[in-house]
């Protein structure tokens, strides 16, 4: 049977939005090795500065690859949307390249190699454990994201995997405040909290919408599913700081507080 090739992908390269994503990515590994170094001279700063920030970006490709699924529903453009979901995929590869980035700079960087892990508190071993899970996670989704790896295991499977990245989310979250200096001021802790609540929303407004279409549910039994879904979510996530300390929050007091009245500087 001849294979049917859908219009984007036989567009040339310089019409590809997934070059412009990749490549962007790297450009601005280079910008931000290049710019860092530039505004910190001392290597361990510099090197804990650029672990972070890449921490950072990889966090933001991969919210923005949640992101898609939802937003989806909300674009009336065909164009637009498909454009968007073309893209998903080279966001996803972006997070997984900036994750191996961390990753490595924290390893070798920082702590000087696998062997110095033995050092480590439990807390922050089970936060640098957690991490590579994540790491793992977003690899495989990566490695599986060209087309000849799609059609070899099926769209299906290959459907199913690209779920973990819900999973890898969770425990983002929980690698990232684990470690806590990421987090230590209240006005990060806020902002994340907002940025997971309009996710949670936008996920929660799929799932009730897909419950309706397909058991035909009232608008007002789809309404309540939505609010249920959402704030069950968000509360989750906001009581992590209550039963879960923080490294940081271990080594430090302080009177600032939020969600569950963790302390921190």
């Amino acid at each position: 049977m001849k294979r049917t090739v859908q219009p984007f992908q036989i567009e040339s390269l310089v019409q590809n939005l997934r070059f412009y994503i990749l490549a962007s990515s790297f450009l601005v590994s280079l910008i931000v090795l290049a710019w860092l170094r530039v505004e910190i001279p001392a290597d361990q700063l510099y090197v804990i500065r650029l672990e972070q920030t890449y921490g950072l970006i990889s966090t933001l490709f991969l919210y923005s690859a949640l992101l898609i699924s939802p937003l989806l529903l909300l674009i009336p453009k065909v164009e637009a949307r498909r454009q968007l979901k073309f893209s998903r995929r080279a966001i996803g590869v972006s997070a997984a390249c900036f994750a191996l980035l961390h990753s490595a700079i924290a390893l070798w960087g920082q702590l000087g190699g696998f062997d110095k892990l033995s050092f480590l508190p439990q807390k922050l071993l089970w936060a640098f454990a957690i991490g590579g899970v994540v790491l793992a996670i977003l690899a495989a989704m990566a490695i599986t994201s060209f087309d000849t790896v799609i059609r070899l295991m099926t769209f299906r499977r290959w459907k199913w995997l690209q779920r973990f990245g819900y999973l890898a989310a969770l425990l983002l979250i929980i690698h990232v405040w684990l470690i806590g200096t990421h987090v230590s001021y209240v006005w990060i802790q806020w902002t994340a909290v907002g940025a997971l609540s309009l996710l949670f929303g936008l996920e929660s407004f799929r799932f009730a919408k897909t419950l309706r279409d397909h058991y035909r549910l009232s608008k007002a039994i789809a309404v309540v599913i939505f609010c249920a879904v959402w704030m069950t979510s968000v509360g989750a996530v906001a009581l992590i700081p209550r039963y879960l300390k923080s490294y940081h929050s271990d080594q430090h007091s302080g009177t600032g507080q939020i969600h569950g009245g963790a302390n921190h500087e």
